[in-house]
């Protein structure tokens, strides 16, 4: 019997990293409730209470240092510094504003894209068409018919639980992505609710999209929703409309996530950090030696309240008694660990959050963060690429063609800021006077340096300039001279 909850081998290999990832980006909390599985205890067949009763004090004093956290958002900082290019189709311009069906734009759903793609190197973007309230047995109707609007959904790596790519005709085509999701089962109480595990499998069938739906436990014979989706024209599907990214490449394989050795080292810290605030607590504490040669009952009668550390009374230890106060001098091993790991952090994409010196140049940087800006720009990029694929496919839902012309949508890919001269912008404004480059050319070379808005598109400009009263006293002219060769 065919079994929808299974997870391929590749899956269940990648998932604890693409955890460890998660939980360091999540933070401290997220780290220390795991316990043992970042925080070994020093003495794991030691099962006394004396001995988890340190363990926890070990975790509570060590520090998680969210390196890991921080550089991921000092990244997605860096993409979204400009607003993304984004020019669509009336059938799908509400996408803008509300991409997902819940509210999100899509330059938050590009941006939380973007963030699973640094944690895990892949992801997804599905489109989907609400199912119409049509009589059983009955396919749902064209998007214009039912009133509805087609949405895109972002499934991250971890919900990716199967998948299949298979040649057809020559061109390798996806014809399986099952993914894993939670539901809420309302209960006889109004404010109580259980959360449960669904299960969706989109496939391609004899070259025709299917769309199914199983609550855990269902049959597979009788799955909650069965339909074969229909675009505005009322045709079916002839691909999946769902489409991986990664850190890589936009294909089925699972790419390495690009956070995943900073964060193994980052709990390195976690546990070096454990092993100095453990050593600073037990060694800072100075403890007293004191020898005496009066005996017991003499001691006490000197002495009534003992002996306690201060300088509020003083005490008799007899002729030949002696006292001296010991305290541990710290140890320097672990804290060089830590050190030497906060050093490979930054080798390994920590940089971003790093302060340069003061005397570094503006190229001194661009050379320093080169590295990890050409794995940034290949993220912008393929997130770029799935998203706009997704909004094509979402015309067809909407309009039943797919316009690849006047349908755009890019992330910002320069991480520095970029400048022009005067000299520089005065030979571009001749290279177009002279026809050498077009109008665009200059623009698109504005936007790029921040001399126009990134969302300011040409056909804006021009819009405002026509209204514009004319300049008194400036005259331009479509007639150039002719450029003559020495």
């Amino acid at each position: 019997m065919a079994n929808y909850l299974y997870a391929r081998a590749e899956y269940s290999d990648a998932a604890k990293s693409w955890q460890l990832v998660k939980d360091c980006v999540a933070g401290s909390r997220a780290i220390k409730d795991q316990g043992i599985l970042y925080l070994p205890m020093p003495d794991p067949t030691n099962e006394s209470d004396e001995n988890k009763a340190r363990y926890a004090a070990l975790l509570k004093r060590a520090m998680f240092l969210n390196i890991t956290g921080r550089t991921r958002q000092g990244l997605i900082g860096a993409v979204f510094r400009k607003t993304a290019e984004v020019d669509l189709p009336d059938s799908v311009n509400y996408l803008i504003e509300n991409a997902s069906g819940d509210g999100t734009s899509l330059e938050q759903l590009s941006k939380e894209a973007v963030g699973e793609d640094l944690d895990t190197g892949r992801g997804g973007f599905f489109v989907d068409y609400p199912t119409s309230d049509a009589p059983e047995g009955t396919r749902p109707t064209r998007a214009q018919t039912a009133g509805r609007l087609a949405h895109i959904h972002l499934y991250e790596a971890l919900s990716i639980i199967n998948w299949r790519e298979d040649v057809i005709n020559g061109v390798r085509k996806l014809t399986l992505v099952v993914f894993a999701e939670c539901y809420n089962k309302v209960e006889a109480d109004e404010f109580s609710f259980d959360v449960r595990k669904q299960f969706r499998a989109l496939t391609l069938e004899d070259g025709v999209y299917r769309h199914r739906m199983w609550h855990e436990g269902d049959p597979y014979e009788t799955p909650q929703l069965d339909v074969y989706p229909t675009d505005h024209l009322g045709k079916t599907f002839d691909h999946i409309p769902f489409y991986f990214f990664g850190a890589e490449s936009n294909d089925a394989r699972i790419d390495k996530a690009p956070l995943e050795d900073l964060a193994e080292v980052n709990v390195l810290h976690y546990g070096n950090s454990a092993t100095v605030e453990e050593s600073g607590f037990i060694s800072s504490q100075p403890t007293l030696f004191f020898t005496t040669n009066i005996d017991q009952q003499s001691f006490e009668v000197w002495n009534p309240g003992g002996i306690q550390i201060g300088s509020t009374r003083g005490y008799s230890l007899g002729s030949d008694g002696n006292a001296i106060m010991l305290q541990a001098s710290e140890s320097q091993l672990a804290l060089k660990l830590m050190q030497e790991k906060e050093n490979q952090m930054l080798m390994i994409g920590a940089r971003i959050v790093q302060q340069s010196g003061q005397n570094e140049t503006a190229e001194a940087a661009r050379i320093r963060y080169s590295s990890d800006n050409s794995v940034l720009g290949t993220i912008a990029g393929n997130v770029s690429e799935a998203l706009k694929r997704a909004i094509l496919d979402a015309q067809l839902y909407m309009s039943g063609k797919a316009d690849m012309t006047n349908t755009v949508f890019w992330l910002n890919q320069e991480f520095f800021d970029a400048s022009l001269t005067s000299q520089e912008v005065l030979a571009l404004i001749q290279s177009w006077q002279q026809g050498i480059i077009a109008k665009s050319d200059v623009r698109t070379k504005f936007r790029q340096t921040g001399w126009l808005e990134a969302d300011r598109n040409d056909d804006d400009i021009d819009a405002e300039r026509a209204e514009e009263p004319a300049i008194e006293g400036d005259t331009f002219t479509n007639d150039l001279e002719p450029i003559t060769e020495e």
